[in-house]
């Protein structure tokens, strides 16, 4: 697959079509209509940034729109961001940051986003299901199909989900159901990529479940051992 890159990005957000900036599906707002001047396709890129990274983390959505315009509100200086002390972001930290090569955002060999980019729900749900969810899906679609053809470097996605694996699938031709893969203890080859399906971050499972998808992802991007992944609850 070719994939587009430019070294002035260094990292950095690429220019975002119009299609993404001022796309309208009901039941959500899109961030740019409140930010118009915000860069960052995904909130998350405030954890992990790097478009010049090998590892793509892919999530439902960001966020409802109340978040947003709380942070606006409140004269926060970047809105648009990851919250740090979410029980998914830091469950997620425990796995990645092991994978990751550098300290800054935008160096670390990681980006994180979420199948939905910018849309934020306006049902002031912070998870469930998604409103409107064949046209946000397809909006989805769209997106993941963009962010792999702007990551040069790319070369594996772990699916946080079925939402983010769906749009993937549909993305890349891939057939697979999410619970099939996440299930097979292995990783769909979709060309030149491993796409890897896992549970969200914040799931209720054992930590063998949680972890063995994560030592898949270490293993193609560092094959030598580098550290210890930092285990979660075990399960009941």
């Amino acid at each position: 697959m070719l994939r587009a890159y430019c070294a002035e990005y260094r990292g950095m957000t690429p220019p975002l079509p119009t299609w993404i900036r001022e796309q309208h599906v009901h039941g959500y707002t899109n961030v740019f209509s409140l930010l118009p001047a915000e860069t960052r396709l995904f909130g998350t890129e405030s954890l992990y940034g790097d478009w010049n990274g090998r590892a793509l983390l892919l999530a439902k959505d960001f966020a409802c729109s109340k978040l947003v315009h709380d942070r606006i509100q409140q004269g926060d200086s970047r809105p648009y961001r990851h919250k740090p002390k979410l029980v998914t972001n830091t469950r997620l930290r425990r796995f990645a940051d092991p994978l990751t090569i550098g300290s800054e955002p935008n160096t670390c060999g990681l980006l994180y986003g979420s199948a939905l980019a910018c849309l934020l729900r306006d049902d002031e749900e912070m998870s469930g299901s998604l409103p409107n969810r064949k046209e946000a899906m397809a909006f989805g679609t769209r997106v993941v199909s963009f962010v792999v053809e702007h990551l040069p470097h790319l070369q594996a996605i772990v699916c946080m989900g079925r939402e983010a694996w769906q749009c993937t699938a549909g993305a890349l031709d891939i057939d697979e159901s999410w619970s099939g893969a996440r299930d097979s203890g292995q990783a769909v080859d979709a060309g030149d990529l491993a796409v890897i399906a896992t549970y969200h971050p914040a799931a209720r499972i054992c930590r063998e479940k949680a972890e063995q998808p994560w030592e898949m992802v270490r293993q193609i991007l560092l094959p030598q051992p580098v550290g210890r992944i930092d285990p979660v609850s075990r399960c009941a």
